[in-house]
């Protein structure tokens, strides 16, 4: 339960542990949005230096974190979905800010090049997905049968980027862009909204398919 997992001593080292990790993650992600900033032209929209992400960031997520904690007793699963959530905005930083910094370099951003560098995005998000996921979010580490684990991830894992491409395709290519708003702007709304739809398939998909702890049975005394 997450009212216990922080009681005591050693639930306060693994709290000040996940906030470290918090930061850590934060700070990622706030340095993988300077490329999309840059690449978008929000400089001048943002009014920030853009070396003020990473640090502001961190700092965000780690207040979201303690936040999580301090209502994780009425909420057992909120601390563990907050990580969760905080790890697949930074997944999210991966994919957009990897994609970024190779137009930015390249000049590239259709054809044949856009296809390899969102493969190459999307790749590297799976692979922080993993790894923070299981030795983060649902602390799997030392988790028995790695091989079945690493296939269900795929599984859900193709599951929830099928849904993420057709909601994103239903918002933009069937609904289309309203009058006014640009093609662009609705385009990244689409994909945004398709991440959002993933959410909680990934969540409930991880927890109980992927990275599933095994069954303690209390022993009578």
């Amino acid at each position: 339960m997450a009212s216990q997992e922080f009681s005591g001593s050693g639930g306060g080292s693994r709290l000040a542990r996940d906030t470290v990790l918090a930061l850590i993650v934060g700070f990622l992600t706030g340095a993988l949005a300077i490329p999309i900033v840059i690449n978008l032209g929000l400089r001048t929209v943002l009014r920030i230096p853009l070396f003020s992400l990473p640090p502001i960031g961190a700092v965000l997520f780690a207040i979201a974190l303690l936040v999580a904690s301090l209502v994780a007793g009425r909420v057992p699963s909120l601390f563990e979905f907050a990580k969760f959530a905080l790890t697949g905005v930074l997944n999210s930083g991966v994919d957009f800010g990897v994609l970024n910094s190779l137009m930015l370099i390249t000049g590239v951003s259709s054809g044949a090049g856009f296809v390899a560098f969102k493969s190459v995005s999307v790749t590297l998000g799976t692979i922080n997905s993993y790894l923070w996921n299981k030795y983060w979010t649902f602390d799997t580490a030392k988790s028995a049968g790695a091989r079945r684990e690493l296939v269900s991830f795929l599984v859900v894992t193709l599951v929830a980027v099928g849904l993420n491409v057709a909601g994103a395709d239903v918002i933009v290519n069937v609904i289309g862009a309203p009058r006014g708003v640009s093609t662009k702007l609705w385009a990244n709304f689409g994909a945004i909204s398709g991440a959002g739809l993933t959410l909680f398939t990934n969540f409930f998909g991880y927890k109980f398919f992927v990275f599933k702890k095994p069954a303690t049975v209390a022993l009578e005394s």
